[in-house]
This record gives C-alpha cells, structure tokens and sequence, in this order.
C-alpha cells in the first residue's frame, strides 16, 4: 500500500515539474520574442532646410513619410522592412509682384534598412538651388526625381491639386493668442496650416498651435515674473525660431471645426496664416 502511495507522489511530482518546465520554457520564448520586437523598433526624425531662403523665393518640405508614417522633427518609433519607401514633397514659393507663384514637386523611392542604425537616425532633406538631396544620417541617398505641377495664388487662390481655406493676416501683441477658426470638409487626405511672412512688413514672431473641437489654450512667461511656465493645450504646434515659416500637416483630418492660434511669445506679430487641404 505504501509503495502504491509513494509511486503515485512521484507520478504527480513528475506531472508539475514538466508542466513547470513547459511554462517557462514558453515564458522565456515569448520574452525572447518581446525583446526582439523592441529592438527591432528604430527611432527617427526628420528635418528639412533651404539653403537659399530669401524673403521672396523659398522651398518647404511637407508630408515627410517613411514606411507609410508620417515622419516630423518629433522621433517616430517604427520597424522596417528590407526595403524602405520613402515620400515627401517640396513646394518652391516665389513673389512675383503680389501674387505668389507656387511649384509643387512630390518624390518617392526606396532606401535599404541597412542605411538605418539601432540608435537614434536623421533623415534630412536639403534643398540648394531649388533641388532637394535627402540623406540618412549624413549619408546621401538618391530616390528618383520628383512629379508635380505649377500654381499660383492671388489674394484666396488655389494650387494644382489643392484648395486654400484660409488666407489672411494676422496681428497680435507679445503674451497674446489670436486664434482664426474655420471648417474641415470630409474626405480631406491631407491639411496643412501654416504662417510665414509674403513681404518684409511681417514679423512671423508668433508660435502656432492647431486644434480641433476648441481653441488652443496657451500660457507663457509674462514679466515682471516671467511666470507661468510656457504651456498649451493643443493637437498640434510648430514653434520654430522666430521669423521662420510655422507649419503643421495633418494627414486624413477629421472634418468639422478646427482653430488655428498665434501666440506672440515675448514679441508683438505680423503673419500671413494660411490653411490648405487635399482632397
């Protein structure tokens, strides 16, 4: 009897700790597997720079996508593939008079994930004498030559592929929000909302803050205590060194009522706002 007992302890005994064994076995794997996965996470950013900017002809870089995300200044974490596709666009800005002439230019091709670190990686986009060159982490990378059309703009025009709107100018004093609202119809694949300065009256000395549903909230610093500390309540904001073009791209907005703020930070303000969307 004792030993039928003593056979059956050893039997469960046995039965636990293969159980045991297969669990951390699993356990283990599925860490193994997490850890992979993390790894296999790679930080990016993305800048963009015209080397010959003047106040009447400049380039900007929008819609800045790598491996169908939506890439800023801010680092994007994501996996890549062997090979990577990347996408962005470039619209040249010129003054002719009062009238703004508008070339857009859109580039895509690929580049192989081997050009990319396990740490932090810069794609950059520099744009000399109208041509753009992109390169990862200080390394040139050709993807083909851009595709796009010519437009124009006159007070509230359009450019090719593209419908403004909002256009105006906006004045505000140092520690003010100014904030212009307007509608978002459905169907928009691509927003952009942006501030510069079209002639050497402006002073484009405000930061920009996009929201939908309800106006920005901005504090800043206000002297003589310089107090509070500089917070906003926003769904997106651009606040680049003064005087350069603020711009923020949304892509697929929400229709319905977005704002858009100016928040003069230390400084009064002159900006041409604009809002442009892609159907």
């Amino acid at each position: 009897m004792k030993s039928k007992i003593s056979q059956k302890k050893i039997w469960i005994i046995s039965l636990i700790s293969i159980f045991c064994f297969s669990s951390c076995e699993e356990i283990d794997s599925l860490n193994k597997d997490i850890d992979a996965a993390i790894d296999d996470m790679l930080g990016i950013t993305a800048l963009s720079e015209d080397l010959n900017k003047t106040s009447s002809n400049y380039n900007i870089i929008t819609d800045i996508v790598i491996n169908n995300k939506l890439v800023s200044s801010s680092e994007t974490k994501m996996t890549l593939p062997t090979s990577v596709s990347v996408s962005y666009t470039k619209k040249r800005y010129t003054l002719t008079g009062s009238r703004w002439d508008i070339v857009t230019n859109s580039y895509s091709g690929t580049i192989s994930k081997s050009m990319f670190n396990k740490t932090s990686n810069v794609v950059k986009i520099v744009v000399q004498n109208n041509t753009p060159s992109l390169s990862v982490n200080n390394v040139a990378v050709s993807i083909g030559s851009g595709t796009g059309g010519t437009g124009g703009t006159g007070g509230s025009g359009t450019t090719t592929g593209e419908t403004k709107l909002i256009d105006v100018d906006v004045t505000g004093s140092a520690y003010q929000l100014k904030v212009v609202p307007f509608t978002v119809p459905s169907g928009v694949k691509s927003m952009t909302v942006k501030t510069n300065e079209p002639t050497n009256n402006y002073r484009n000395l405000a930061d920009l803050f996009v929201r939908r549903g309800a106006a920005p909230i901005v504090a800043g610093p206000k002297p003589p205590t310089y107090l509070p500390k500089y917070t906003w309540t926003a769904d997106y904001i651009s606040h680049t060194p003064n005087r350069e073009i603020k711009s923020c791209t949304i892509l697929n907005p929400p229709s319905g009522t977005w704002y858009a703020g100016l928040y003069g930070f230390n400084s009064d303000f002159q900006s041409r706002l604009t809002v442009t969307i892609t159907k």
